[in-house]
C-alpha cells in the first residue's frame, strides 16, 4: 500500500503529463489557474472553489475540475462514485465538519502536487508564461 501523498503525486503526475499534448494556449490558462488553486481553497473554502470552477464554463476551469475529481477518486474511497463536477460539489456541500476538513486537506495536497507538476512537466509559471531553463539555472525562477 502506497502512502497517501505518493498516491496523490502519481495520480496528479498522470493527469498533468497527459496535458503535454494540449495546445500551448490551453496549457497556459490551465497552468495559471492551477497556480491559483491552493489560495482559492484557503481563502474561499473548498465548496466555493468548486462552485466557482463549475460556474465558469471555460475549458481550463472544467479541465481543472476534472483533474481534481480524478485525483480525489484515487485518494478517497468515499468519492469513487463521483462522475462530474456537480456530483463532487454536491458531496462537498453535504459534508459534515469532519468530512469537509478531510476533503479540504486532500484538496490542498492535490492542488500542491498539480502545481508542482505544472511547473515541472508543463514548464508553466504562475503568470502562464513558460519557465525558461536558463532562467531557472541562473536563479531567475524557483
Amino acid at each position: 500500500m502506497k502512502p497517501r501523498n505518493q498516491t496523490i503525486a502519481s495520480a496528479a503526475f498522470a493527469r498533468i503529463n497527459a496535458r503535454k499534448e494540449n495546445r500551448k494556449e490551453e496549457n497556459k490558462k490551465y497552468g495559471t489557474l492551477v497556480h491559483k488553486l491552493p489560495a482559492m481553497i484557503l481563502q474561499n473554502g473548498l465548496a466555493q472553489t468548486t462552485g466557482f470552477l463549475l460556474a465558469k464554463n471555460e475549458a481550463h476551469h472544467q479541465a481543472l475540475l476534472d483533474d481534481l475529481i480524478a485525483v480525489f477518486k484515487k485518494v478517497d474511497a468515499n468519492l469513487a462514485n463521483i462522475t462530474d463536477g456537480e456530483a463532487l460539489h454536491g458531496e462537498i456541500i453535504q459534508s459534515d465538519l469532519y468530512q469537509i476538513m478531510r476533503l479540504t486537506r486532500n484538496a490542498l495536497d492535490i492542488a500542491g502536487w498539480l502545481r508542482r507538476y505544472v511547473q515541472g512537466v508543463l514548464k508553466i509559471d504562475a503568470t502562464g508564461e513558460s519557465i525558461d531553463k536558463d532562467a531557472v539555472a541562473a536563479g531567475g525562477q524557483s
